[in-house]
């Protein structure tokens, strides 16, 4: 990885103070930032449905990323509503949470979202990766 690290040595946990103003059972979305090679990406989806990672085409080119690292692919993916999604190609970059970094392939995809990115839940609940989220 180049650049200046971003990854924190602080650990995440969450106190029942924190739970104060929310309403349980809940069901907020849960939007993170991570370190995706050397940047800081934000509005990014943890989704537990998701059997995915997704990149949109817009964060792809925000973070400087070129067409020629996509690699051909041929699964389907369908959006929330079943239909079928135009895939432009996969891109394996490097996710570091914490002190730790792992290499994710990402599904590449044209279409508007207010997030840049959507993640399965495993990869910031993996013990690969050093947090835990419940």
């Amino acid at each position: 990885m180049t650049g200046e690290s971003y990854a924190s040595t602080t650990p995440i946990a969450f106190t029942q103070q924190d739970l104060a103003t929310v309403r349980l059972p809940h069901d907020d979305p849960l939007v993170i930032k991570l370190q995706i090679d050397s940047v800081i990406v934000g509005r990014i989806l943890v989704d537990s449905g998701s059997s995915v990672y997704i990149l949109f085409l817009s964060t792809f080119e925000n973070i400087s990323l070129n067409l020629s690292a996509l690699r051909p692919t041929y699964q389907p993916l369908f959006a929330f509503n079943s239909s079928k999604v135009s895939l432009l190609g996969i891109v394996t970059l490097k996710v570091c949470v914490v002190e730790r970094c792992l290499d994710i392939d990402f599904i590449v995809i044209d279409c508007q979202s207010s997030f840049n990115i959507i993640i399965r839940r495993g990869c910031v609940i993996s013990p690969n990766l050093g947090m835990h989220l419940s």
